[in-house]
């Protein structure tokens, strides 16, 4: 009656859900490696195997960003204006005459200084964000190669540039289920993908055009970003 009782049931299920966990769970990850390795190699499969493929247009004008030199501009040119007001006329009042003196030197560099940093900051990461974005997106070699056209800083003309599809992902999932493709997001307009050899993401607008979604996701999702 000792073995047959719940009691003694219920801790030997115990003890051997215990013993098979890793094991059932080291069966449970490869089998989902395996999956996304056969999805993978399907998604492969439709893209022919000479000449390229485009899978994502931003259906935007080669020089989308041409007014991004003149922006950058202007702002500097602001901030080195405030830079050089602040540095000329700043003025502290002396407590005992009541006087307006002229900002110690220190006070007024380090103002000054702040100012162009900021200017340079701005600036720096509107050319970033031009650079990083990306015009359109093709498959070659049967897809083993991805190339992208992103624009120049210059906001006239693009620049291409290669990489291998499987050194490629992006932490972000396209697929929402909303918008027209399926894919607009609330507030998050941009889908970044990662690509070797760079350590900011390449942007790609939601707004633009997707040959399938779902190949991208299968493709590049990555939970954790491989090394």
């Amino acid at each position: 009656m000792l073995f047959g009782s719940p009691g003694y049931l219920l801790h030997r299920t115990s003890q051997l859900l215990r013993s098979r966990m890793p094991q059932l769970l080291r069966q449970r990850h490869s089998g989902k490696i395996q999956m996304d390795a056969t999805q993978k190699r399907k998604a492969l499969q439709q893209f022919p195997s000479t000449g390229s493929l485009m899978i994502f247009d931003r259906q935007a004008k080669p020089t989308l960003y041409r007014w991004g030199p003149w922006v950058v501009g202007g702002q500097m040119l602001m901030w080195l204006n405030f830079a050089d007001f602040y540095w000329r006329y700043s003025m502290d009042k002396n407590e005992e005459t009541g006087e307006l003196t002229l900002s110690p030197a220190w006070k007024r560099a380090c103002i000054s200084f702040v100012a162009l940093l900021a200017g340079v900051s701005i600036g720096g990461g509107i050319l970033h964000y031009i650079s990083r974005s990306v015009a359109s997106m093709h498959v070659l070699n049967g897809g083993q190669t991805v190339r992208l056209e992103t624009y120049r800083i210059s906001g006239r003309g693009t620049r291409m540039r290669e990489f291998p599809t499987a050194k490629m992902f992006s932490r972000d999932t396209l697929v929402t289920g909303e918008g027209p493709q399926g894919v607009s997001r609330a507030g998050s307009p941009q889908y970044s993908i990662y690509a070797p050899g760079n350590s900011y993401a390449f942007i790609m607008n939601r707004s633009g055009w997707f040959k399938s979604p779902k190949t991208f996701d299968v493709l590049f999702h990555r939970s954790i970003p491989k090394k």
